[in-house]
C-alpha cells in the first residue's frame, strides 16, 4: 500500500527539516494561516464521552501527551519552529475536542515516551508501531495500518539491494520497529557481514544523510518515506515494496483502564463521523485509515 503526501503539502513545509526542537509546546494555534493542519472546527465536546475522563485530567483543563516532533509527517515542527504539526497531532487535538480539553503536546527522544506514559505523560501519539513487547507495559489503541519502506539516494549510486543489506550503510531513527528489525538481521543473515546501523534521533536527520548521499539507505514507515521524498524531490526515491504491514496505536497506561477507555471512545468517535479520515485527507494518506479504534490488537 502506498501513500503518497500532496504536493501542496510539500511546498508549504519545505523547511519543517531544518526545524528546531520545543519540550513544551501547546498546539492550540496548530491551524494558525499558512500551516497546514486539518479542520478540526466541525468537532464539538461529547458530554457523555468527557464524563469518562478522570477527573484529576479533567480538573486540570488538559491532556498532556507524549510525543517525538521529529517524524515528518505524524509529528513534526513549522517552519517558525515552534508549531507541532502533522497527522498525529491533528488527531490529539482532536480528541481533546471531544473531551473539551486543551492538548499540550511534550517533545521527547521516542524511544523515552513509554517509560514515561502515567508519570510525564497520560498518553503517547508517536505513530507507534504496535507490537507484543509495548504491549506488555502500556496499552494501545489501532488507528492506522502501514508498513516499512527502504529508501535510497537518487539513482542508487552505490547499488542498495534491500534484499541483500549486509555491509551497507543503512540510517534509521532510535526506538523504531525498524531500528529493531534491522537488529534482528545483524543477528541472522547478516551476523558474519553486519549492517551498519546508523541510529539517529530524528527521522529529518536520517533523512538529511540519504538525501545527501551520506548513507546507502534508510529504512522508515511508508507514510514517512513517501513524506521524504516529497520534501526532497530529484534527492531520495523508494526502492522495493512496503514491507511488514503493521497496526499503530495511541499509547495509555494500563494500570488506567478509564482513560484508556475514554480515549478509546474518543477515537472512535472521530471514526464514525467521519473526522479521524478528514484529518489523514487533509495529509494525503487515504489507504489503512482504522474504522474500528481496537484495543490491543494482535500484532
Amino acid at each position: 500500500m502506498k501513500r503518497t503526501i500532496s504536493a501542496i503539502a510539500a511546498a508549504t513545509l519545505a523547511l519543517t527539516l531544518a526545524a528546531c526542537s520545543n519540550d513544551d509546546v501547546n498546539a492550540s494555534d496548530a491551524t494558525s494561516e499558512g500551516m497546514l493542519a486539518a479542520d478540526l472546527s466541525g468537532i464539538t465536546k461529547d458530554d457523555k464521552i468527557a464524563a469518562m475522563v478522570p477527573e484529576a485530567i479533567a480538573a486540570d483543563g488538559k491532556l498532556v501527551v507524549g510525543t517525538n516532533i521529529f517524524f515528518a509527517p505524524a509529528e513534526f515542527y513549522a517552519p517558525d519552529g515552534v508549531t507541532p504539526l502533522g497527522y498525529d497531532i491533528d488527531m490529539g487535538n482532536a480528541i481533546g475536542k471531544v473531551f473539551g480539553l486543551d492538548v499540550e503536546f511534550q517533545q521527547a527522544e521516542f524511544a523515552a515516551i513509554i517509560p514515561g506514559i502515567g508519570t510525564r505523560y497520560e498518553i503517547g501519539i508517536a505513530n507507534f508501531t504496535i507490537n507484543a513487547d509495548r504491549q506488555d507495559v502500556v496499552d494501545m489503541i489501532k488507528y492506522l495500518q502501514a508498513g516499512s519502506s527502504w529508501a535510497v539516494p537518487a539513482g542508487n549510486p552505490n547499488g542498495f539491494d534491500q534484499t541483500q543489506p549486509c555491509g551497507k550503510v543503512v540510517g534509521v531513527q532510535t526506538g523504531t520497529y525498524q531500528e529493531e528489525v534491522l537488529a534482528d538481521m545483524n543477528e541472522g543473515q547478516c551476523k558474519d557481514d553486519p549492517i551498519q546501523i546508523q541510529s539517529l534521533s530524528e527521522q529529518s536527520a536520517v533523512t538529511l544523510r540519504v538525501a545527501s548521499g551520506q548513507v546507502d539507505a534508510m529504512y522508515t514507515d511508508s507514510p514517512v518515506a513517501d513524506y521524504a521524498i516529497s520534501l526532497n524531490e530529484g534527492k531520495i526515491e523508494r526502492i522495493g515494496e512496503v514491507e511488514d504491514s503493521a497496526s499503530y496505536g495511541i499509547v495509555t497506561p494500563k494500570d488506567s483502564a478509564e482513560l484508556t477507555a475514554a480515549i478509546q471512545a474518543a477515537l472512535q468517535k472521530l471514526m464514525d463521523d467521519g473526522q479521524l479520515k478528514a484529518i489523514f485527507d487533509t495529509w494525503g494518506i487515504s489507504e489503512g485509515v482504522a474504522d474500528q479504534a481496537v484495543l490491543n490488537p494482535a500484532s
